[in-house]
């Protein structure tokens, strides 16, 4: 299968601030040394805890964050390597995980809508109305309500017109950060359905960053583990949830409720999540994992392929 991004070795930080001048600077590492492929058409699940660095993943590879390391292929081509910026734009675009901070609350819904398509050099007011009026036919958005203000919907219109506006200039790739956090459980279903529907009409890639693992179970094609800024397991979704590999996956996937299941069987993953700025020497998650041998504390083990469509970052299985 053809990929759309091939990403090798990408490293993110943040600089600390700190009010004392004198000290070391310090630097949080966000993303760490991850290599991924994402498949043409294809919804990608990225799961982990908060903090794990998903939302910045999600923003880095495309061109919202500043890259410390590693290389990002777009249709083979290095879009940190004298890419531009503006048409690489009109092909990749993000919905944001809180619809209620990422509209502008001045302006209507069609001028929302019509801001995209004016950056990118389309000025025809026939071709203008006719890409809103069709866009909000393909998201559920009233036409009527093309001249209502944000604060006049409510979180599941709102996220549809996030929806809206990315989708606008036909992209073929789309970072859906948190879609659904946001929004009631009720409406929940609504927005996800959209996105499947989305992807099979527009034939869209998504990278869908969630915490929400029964929705991602759902929607996503594969789904990629993340801890603290690494990749630590990638399968196909189904194989994934049902025969989990990495004693992080495990636990995580046994601690989301379910109506069977006895409060005696409750899963919980013990102790805190290591500091970014201070990350353990040897695998990240041998300070929590109850597997850990050794080795574990000295050694940040390789990617291992289990099979051609299961990897797991874990001695465990060298």
């Amino acid at each position: 299968m053809e990929n759309i991004f091939e990403i090798k070795n990408l490293k993110i930080q943040y600089k600390k601030e700190s009010i004392f001048s004198q000290k070391k600077e310090q630097y949080i590492n966000a993303v760490n040394d991850v290599s991924i492929e994402i498949r043409k058409g294809e919804i990608l699940g990225l799961v982990g805890e908060s903090g794990c660095g998903k939302s910045t993943f999600g923003r880095g590879i495309i061109a919202l964050e500043k890259i410390y390391g590693g290389e990002i292929y777009y249709r083979g081509k290095n879009i940190l390597e004298n890419t531009n910026i503006k048409e690489f734009r009109k092909s990749v675009q993000m919905i944001f995980q809180n619809p209620y901070s990422s509209l502008n609350p001045r302006m209507k819904i069609y001028d929302i809508l019509k801001e995209p398509l004016i950056v990118h050099g389309i000025k025809s007011k026939k071709e203008i109305d006719s890409r809103i009026i069709e866009t909000s036919e393909l998201t559920g958005i009233d036409i009527k309500a093309l001249n209502y203000y944000p604060h006049e919907f409510s979180g599941g219109q709102r996220q549809r017109i996030a929806i809206a506006s990315a989708i606008i200039l036909k992209p073929e790739f789309i970072v859906a950060d948190e879609p659904v956090s946001a929004l009631d459980v009720s409406i929940r279903a609504q927005i996800i359905n959209l996105l499947k529907d989305l992807r099979e009409q527009l034939k869209l890639t998504i990278l869908f960053i969630s915490h929400d693992l029964s929705v991602v179970r759902y929607i996503c094609d594969r789904t990629a583990v993340m801890y603290l800024g690494e990749i630590i397991e990638l399968a196909d979704s189904k194989n994934l949830f049902e025969n989990p590999k990495h004693p992080y996956t495990k636990i995580l996937l046994k601690s989301v409720p379910t109506i069977s299941q006895k409060a005696k069987e409750k899963f919980v993953l013990k102790g805190d999540i290591p500091s970014p700025l201070n990350l353990p020497e040897g695998c990240k998650f041998h300070t929590r994992c109850p597997e850990i041998f050794h080795k574990c504390e000295i050694i940040n083990p390789e990617i291992i392929k289990i099979n051609e469509n299961h990897c797991v970052k874990c001695r465990l299985y060298k």
